[in-house]
């Protein structure tokens, strides 16, 4: 029998070591395990002894009753059979009610008295059933000893039972011999006793090697088994510590964008500043010019482009400001349901008749506090944003909701909190990973040339996040985009305005000063001659 069949029978027999201790078993569990193993072993081979003890009895029977005419080894052979039948019903009882540590010793009990008893027969009857024959003598003798020979691999499992079968079995025959006198019959008594001192010996070796091969097999097993789960705890630790690291790298790419978005806001605010302090100087100055061209309609014409272009730049610049989060807001408690229905009127007139509309508001939804034309400006900015994403038609829903900001179900630096959610939802193209990781990146657009600036989702998110919300985006080529724009509650908020002086004003002053204040002496002075013609 292979070993591996052998370590997987202890693992069954034996009591399997705790997967939270690192020791090997005792050596007592290990004994137990190996005597557990002895007595299988002798009763997985006892339908082998039950077989040859029959046939051996039958040939035993049928050669000397026919050859010396005596009945009597039938009656030896019957006796046989019954004690075989006796044996037989002990080995299916154990086969069928075993357990892994029911009652081990009872059965080795049962088992060595089988073979002591079986031996015993076969020992009485070349007693009692021999005559003076030495053709008889010799054959029975031959008998006798193959079958002590034989019991050698089939009961040295089990030290006790093997003795017990070879000394009842070969020691009375040799005893015979010996108290016989004759010298032939003492020379086989002697080699009789030689035989049985011989074959017990090699039982004793054949079981050290098998206990000792029981031993190593559970002792590998259970090493194996430790190793097994090392191993495992290995692979749960290594599978942890790569899921760390992923999401690591996935923090610092979100850290990575976050600062890189910070350092843009804050270039882009502060040329955004200096730039409007000189388009605050053009407009000023151009419009002072207006008024002084008199009726010359082409420098007039001149002026009011000059003057167009600069209002136009001054819009980029408020955009460029919204982005970096310095544009100035009137925030208060909004209606969002409201700022929703007025911008689904201003969005049917720009979305054509392919593209479904749908307006779902959850009932008792919450007010916002948020400056309301901003939040018109970014709802119709996503909206348009999701227009141009269904060339051929589809849905646009616009969703009104109150949410709670928790840590797995809001955008990522949200603060946790009651918020109202506003989600643009369409059934459009999408974006691909790599779009999407630039979606709110300024002047970032896969539009074609002049259909946009790649300002809107970045004036969105500068809104939301001045406003204390934030914006997320889901989106998957094929599979359209989804936007949800959080904004914070309008909750404990006051919207009264602090009192502006005392109640009393000068009405009809006898003297005044005014004072223009400003960072850029260009945009200061338009202002200084306005006031100077408006005072004369």
């Amino acid at each position: 029998m292979s070993s591996n069949v052998w370590r997987e029978r202890l693992r069954r027999w034996g009591r399997a070591p705790d997967k939270h201790s690192s020791r090997i078993s005792s050596g007592g569990d290990i004994n137990h395990k190996i005597y557990t193993a002895q007595i299988e072993a002798l009763y997985q081979h006892t339908p082998m002894v039950l077989a040859v003890n029959v046939v051996n009895s039958a040939l035993v029977a049928l050669v000397l009753a026919s050859y010396m005419e005596q009945t009597r080894w039938w009656v030896f052979f019957g006796s046989v059979v019954t004690l075989t039948a006796v044996r037989a019903i002990g080995w299916s009882r154990h086969r069928h009610n075993r357990k892994p540590d029911d009652a081990m010793t009872k059965w080795a009990i049962v088992a060595t008295a089988g073979s002591g008893l079986s031996g015993l027969l076969w020992g009485v009857g070349s007693i009692l059933l021999l005559s003076d024959d030495i053709v008889e003598q010799t054959f029975l003798a031959f008998v006798i000893g193959g079958m002590c020979a034989g019991a050698l691999v089939s009961l040295s499992y089990y030290l006790p039972a093997y003795i017990a079968y070879v000394v009842s079995a070969a020691l009375p025959l040799a005893g015979r011999f010996l108290l016989d006198g004759g010298t032939v019959y003492a020379a086989m008594g002697g080699m009789a006793v030689v035989f049985v001192a011989a074959v017990t010996f090699a039982a004793h070796h054949f079981n050290r090697a098998f206990v000792r091969g029981l031993r190593l097999n559970l002792d590998l097993s259970e090493r194996t088994e430790e190793l097994t789960r090392r191993t495992e705890e290995l692979t749960t630790v290594n599978s942890r510590l790569e899921a760390e690291i992923a999401q690591r790298k996935v923090t610092e790419g979100q850290l990575h964008q976050a600062q890189k978005m910070e350092a843009l806001g804050q270039l882009t605010g502060g040329i955004a500043h200096d730039f409007n302090n000189l388009l605050t100087a053009v407009i000023g100055n151009l419009e002072l010019a207006r008024r002084r061209t008199g009726s010359d309609p082409h420098m007039a014409g001149l002026l009011e482009a000059a003057l167009s272009a600069a209002e136009r730049g001054e819009t980029l610049i408020k955009d460029l400001l919204a982005f970096a989060r310095r544009q100035p807001l009137r925030p208060k408690a909004v209606d969002v349901s409201a700022v929703v229905d007025d911008a689904e009127k201003i969005l049917k007139q720009s979305i054509g008749p392919d593209i479904r509309v749908l307006i779902r508001v959850e009932p008792g939804l919450r007010p916002a506090w948020v400056d309301p034309n901003q939040l018109t400006l970014a709802i119709l900015n996503l909206a348009l944003n999701a227009r141009d994403a269904m060339p051929g038609g589809g849905r646009l829903q616009i969703a009104c909701e109150n949410r709670r900001a928790e840590a797995d179900n809001s955008p990522p630096d949200l603060a946790t909190g009651n918020y109202v959610v506003v989600t643009v939802s369409d059934t459009g193209t999408g974006m691909s990973e790599a779009t999407l990781a630039h979606a709110f990146e300024p002047f970032f657009t896969t539009k074609d040339a002049g259909r946009g600036s790649g300002l809107g989702l970045s004036i969105v998110q500068g809104f939301a996040a001045q406003s204390g919300g934030a914006v997320q985006i889901v989106s998957s080529l094929g599979e359209g985009t989804n936007v949800e724009l959080w904004l914070p509650r309008a909750e404990g908020r006051s919207t009264e305005s602090a009192p502006l002086g005392p109640d009393g004003f000068v009405l009809n002053p006898s003297q005044a000063r005014v004072l223009i204040c400003d960072d850029d002496e260009m945009s200061a002075k338009p202002d200084e001659e306005a006031i100077s013609r408006y005072l004369d």
